[in-house]
C-alpha cells in the first residue's frame, strides 16, 4: 500500500512538476507567477518556500497557485493529500523545489541561451498557446443538449449503442444438436408435441442428449439456415428440425418470442452518458459549421496543392518500389 501511495505521489510530482516547465514561456497560462515574476516582487521570509543563491525561487503564492491547478486538472492529487499528510512536503514540494533547481543550474550553465533550447522552448509555447485559443473557442461556443435531446437519441440508438442492451430480443429456444440426421430423426419422433421447455429439457437428460438455451435473432451467431426456421416461426410454442449442415442436425424447442430489455434511461449513468456522447457529437457538427462560417468571414486561403504533390509523390515512390521488387523477381527467375 506504501509502495502505491508512493507511486501515485510521484506521479503528482511529475505533473506539477511538468507544468513548471512552462513558466519560463513569455506568459504563464496556468494563472502562477514565473520565477522571475517571484524575484521582482519584495516577498518576507515567512512567504518564500525555496531560495537559490540568495534570491526567491518558490514563494508561498506561486506554490499554492500552481498546487489548486494541479488538483483542478487531477482530483487524485487531493485524495492523495489525505491519505498521505506529508505527501506535500515530501513529495510536492520536494517535486517542484527540483524542479526550480533544475531551471536554475540550467540557466547557470547557459543551456537556455542555446538555439536548440529556443526553439524547443518556443514550440512548447505554441503548442499550450494554441491549446488555450481551442479552450476558449469552445468556451465561446457552449452545445446545450436538453433532458428531451437525451430521450429521442436514446430511442433512436438504443439498438445501435450494445452498452444499453441488458438482453437482447428474440425467440427463447432450447436446443439439442447432433452430429447424424438418423439420431436427430429419432429425437426429433420423441419431442415433436412438447409443449413445455421444461419437458423438452427433461426428455433431453432422459436419452443423455446436452441441451443449450438461446435467444434467437437476426444478429445471433447460429447458422442461416436455424436463423431463418426460427425467426419465421408465427405459432409457439414449436418444435423443429434443422438442419444446419452434413455434419449438424438441431432440433429445436421454441418457446416464444421476447422483447430487448434495454438500460433505464432515468439512471444517472445512462444519462450522463448519453448527454456526453450527444454533445461530444454536436460539437463536431458545430465546429465544423463555425469554422466554415469563419473561413468564409476571414478570407481563409488553404494551399490544398502542397498536399495533393504530397500524396502523388508518395504513390509515385510506391509505384517505382514494386516495380524494382518485380524486376527483381523477374530477374531470379531468369537466373534459375
Amino acid at each position: 500500500m506504501k509502495f502505491q501511495n508512493k507511486q501515485r505521489a510521484m506521479s503528482a510530482v511529475i505533473f506539477v512538476s511538468g507544468l513548471m516547465l512552462f513558466s519560463g514561456c513569455g506568459w504563464w497560462p496556468f494563472g502562477g507567477s514565473s520565477s522571475k515574476d517571484a524575484t521582482s516582487k519584495s516577498v518576507s521570509g515567512d512567504d518564500v518556500l525555496l531560495s537559490i543563491n540568495g534570491a526567491p525561487a518558490l514563494t508561498v503564492e506561486k506554490y499554492e497557485e500552481q498546487l489548486a491547478m494541479a488538483q483542478q486538472a487531477n482530483p487524485q492529487i487531493g485524495m492523495l493529500l489525505q491519505m498521505m499528510p506529508n505527501a506535500e512536503k515530501d513529495f510536492i514540494f520536494k517535486g517542484m523545489a527540483t524542479a526550480e533547481l533544475m531551471k536554475a543550474w540550467a540557466q547557470k550553465e547557459g543551456v537556455d541561451k542555446t538555439a536548440e533550447f529556443q526553439k524547443q522552448k518556443k514550440q512548447l509555447c505554441d503548442a499550450i498557446e494554441l491549446q488555450l485559443y481551442m479552450k476558449h473557442f469552445d468556451e465561446a461556443h457552449p452545445v446545450n443538449v436538453s433532458d428531451a435531446d437525451v430521450a429521442k437519441f436514446y430511442e433512436e440508438q438504443k439498438d445501435l449503442i450494445p452498452a444499453l442492451t441488458l438482453s437482447p430480443g428474440g425467440v427463447e429456444t432450447v436446443y439439442v444438436r447432433f452430429e447424424s440426421k438418423d439420431k436427430a430423426d429419432k429425437f426429433f419422433d420423441k419431442v415433436k408435441d412438447i409443449k413445455k421447455a421444461a419437458a423438452f429439457k427433461a426428455a433431453a437428460q432422459e436419452h443423455k442428449h446436452k441441451t443449450g438455451d438461446s435467444v434467437i435473432n437476426a444478429k445471433s451467431s447460429v447458422g442461416d439456415a436455424i436463423k431463418t426456421v426460427v425467426l419465421d416461426l408465427k405459432n409457439f410454442p414449436a418444435v423443429r428440425l434443422v438442419g444446419a449442415d452434413d455434419n449438424s442436425y438441431w432440433v429445436l424447442f421454441a418457446s416464444g418470442k421476447s422483447d430487448t430489455q434495454y438500460r433505464d434511461l432515468k439512471t444517472p449513468e445512462v444519462q450522463h452518458g448519453l448527454k456526453k456522447m450527444l454533445a461530444d457529437q454536436q460539437k463536431d457538427k458545430q465546429v465544423e459549421q463555425v469554422v466554415n462560417e469563419l473561413k468564409s468571414k476571414m478570407n481563409v486561403v488553404e494551399n490544398h496543392k502542397y498536399f495533393e504533390d504530397k500524396a502523388q509523390a508518395k504513390r509515385a515512390a510506391m509505384e517505382e518500389a514494386q516495380a524494382g521488387m518485380q524486376q527483381e523477381s523477374l530477374d531470379d527467375s531468369d537466373a534459375k
